[in-house]
């Protein structure tokens, strides 16, 4: 298996970032539909897009290996636009690099025996459009890994108090989140079992749902298909969460890396 690099990570983000946020209208929105078009491409890999409006930025790029039996498939997610008061370095530049970096590991395995696709959607910080619009693509068989925002490390941790009594988190920001619904178990102790960074595995209790309804996973569960969100937690652990000063010099590379390697790990072996 390649080597995720953390420098390579880094590099993407910087170019992610380097036009300001990618929000509607703004430079960013091109500069980074471009930059993931490039990136893909010259990986071998040829990009679809996938449109749910008409502006520029309404807009889902999708990336595949195609697999030898199966028409089924495993996707990698991240969303690649950000809010317009930020830059969005960990919000989602972050996990936008993994998915590319991903993509460059995975290129060269083996013929999968179920397709392997790569979706960068847009409209994430707009209500998750971009991933509702994907649902009409895909089959109910489809499984999911989602990274949203995973290259902050603190020293501070916050949870929200609706999952007061339900877990022990820890109080120190450096784990990634693995966050399934009771239908996604599988997929998360599949990942978690690859992981050689710290950990929370949290299969959300019914009452407590609505604290993690807000990233692209969300339309995986309410149709029945099996996702896994991966988050450093957003603002319960960045303070430039949504701000200016979401910048990539912010941000633990090395704990990135971890992050996309467990995914590549985990994507081989649902694949084989």
């Amino acid at each position: 298996m390649a080597v995720i690099s953390p420098k390579r990570l880094r590099a993407h983000v910087e170019a992610l970032t380097a036009h300001g946020p990618r929000f509607e209208d703004l430079p960013g929105v091109a500069a980074g539909l471009r930059y993931i078009t490039n990136e893909l491409t010259e990986l071998g890999l040829p990009v679809r897009v996938e449109r749910y409006g008409s502006e520029l930025h309404e807009v889902n790029l999708v990336a595949e290996i195609q697999g030898g039996t199966s028409d089924d498939a495993v996707e990698l997610c991240a969303h690649w636009d950000s809010v317009e008061t930020a830059p969005g370095a960990d919000d989602n530049a972050s996990g936008v690099a993994g998915v590319l970096e991903a993509a460059r590991a995975l290129r060269d395995a083996e013929l999968p025996a179920r397709t392997i696709r790569f979706v960068l959607f847009g409209g994430e910080e707009d209500g998750v459009e971009g991933s509702r619009a994907h649902m009409a693509y895909i089959t109910p068989q489809t499984e999911a890994i989602v990274f949203e925002m995973i290259g902050y490390t603190a020293a501070d941790q916050a949870f929200p108090e609706e999952l007061a009594g339900f877990v022990d988190p820890p109080a120190r920001g450096d784990f990634i989140a693995l966050v399934a619904d009771e239908g996604s178990q599988g997929l998360l102790r599949r990942f978690a079992g690859r992981l050689e960074v710290p950990a929370f595995p949290l299969v959300l209790p019914e009452l407590a749902a609505e604290v993690a309804m807000r990233s692209d996973h969300v339309p995986y569960w309410e149709t029945g298909r099996r996702a896994l969100l991966v988050t450093d937690t957003a603002d319960y652990r960045n303070p430039q969460y949504h701000r200016p000063g979401d910048t990539a010099e912010t941000l633990d590379y090395a704990f990135a890396a971890g992050v996309v390697t467990a995914a590549v790990r985990t994507i081989t072996e649902l694949t084989q």
